[in-house]
């Protein structure tokens, strides 16, 4: 079972979103299942701290068989080897992302590109980053539009319309690139077609 943190006491979730962003607990909802194997593992009673497979800059609080995942502070990851959120520096090399992109169609100038998409995930593991920017610019390096990923990694976005992009510009394709953060997620890109609907 995954437990819900509730953030300070009496302090609503603006204060839990807040504490997050310093190292609280994660909320992902009541009865939530599992969402990484060392999650599951907390299972038949075990305690203690467990790395988050899919993300590193959390890790897995078991307490009598209850998971709470729980944020570092910003800028660090979890070390599965001192049981402590640390400089990536200290834990391990910057890690390689891959980053890919899907076709997109430009339904004329006056009514823009539409989906723009891409997912980044770590390179070697199947799951996605989630709360990553990713900025989407023609080939040439205009920017198109920006998004978030979602919790599979995957963004989208369509331009604003009536853009003033040369027609042989977009029809070039576009470029979806994540920026890395540093010392813990090295950045990549990937190209794909725009085409005329």
């Amino acid at each position: 079972m995954l437990r819900i943190g509730k953030g300070p006491a009496g302090k609503g979730w603006a204060a839990s979103f807040a504490a997050l962003a310093a190292g609280a607990v994660l909320a992902l909802g009541v009865g939530a299942a599992p969402v990484s194997a060392a999650e599951g593992s907390c299972a038949g009673g075990a305690t203690g701290r467990l790395p988050r497979l899919q993300d590193q800059r959390f890790y897995v609080q078991c307490a009598g068989g209850v998971a709470t995942v729980v944020a570092c502070p910003t800028g660090q990851v979890y070390a599965p080897g001192t049981q402590l959120c640390e400089a990536p520096e200290l834990v391990r090399p910057a890690v390689a992302t891959l980053t890919t992109a899907g076709p997109a169609k430009l339904n004329g100038l006056l009514f823009g590109v539409k989906n723009l998409s891409t997912t980044v995930r770590i390179a070697d593991a199947p799951a996605g980053l989630d709360g990553v920017p990713v900025t989407f610019t023609t080939v040439g390096g205009r920017t198109l539009c920006t998004a978030v990923t979602d919790q599979f990694g995957a963004a989208r976005c369509d331009t604003p319309a009536r853009l003033t992009i040369p027609l042989d510009e977009l029809l070039r394709g576009y470029r979806a690139t994540y920026a890395g953060i540093g010392g813990i997620y090295l950045p990549s890109s990937a190209t794909a077609p725009i085409a005329l609907l």
